[in-house]
């Protein structure tokens, strides 16, 4: 994206303070889920990890997409030139 004028950087720095929260969300709901798990097996005896294999999955072609996306994005000469020539 261009910047111009007075917001210049604010696209960035938007951009930071979501993948922070993010990231900080994914790990607290990962160690959450660490703690449940624990005290599951506590509880019941056994191992029960082969419940966060379907959500595990889904979290893996999820970020698998999400990677392609911004691969072709980066590499899309086309996309370079549309946002370059259209008037604004």
């Amino acid at each position: 994206m261009q910047e111009t004028g007075t917001t210049k950087g604010w696209f960035t720095f938007g951009i930071a303070l979501i993948v922070i929260g993010g990231g900080l969300y994914a790990i607290g709901t990962v160690l959450g889920v660490f703690v449940l798990m624990q005290q599951g097996e506590a509880v019941a005896g056994t191992p029960i990890w082969l419940v966060l294999l379907i959500p595990g999955l889904v979290g893996v072609g999820f970020l698998v997409l999400l990677a392609k996306v911004i691969v072709d994005r980066l590499n899309n000469a086309e996309d370079d030139h549309y946002s370059k020539t259209v008037d604004k």
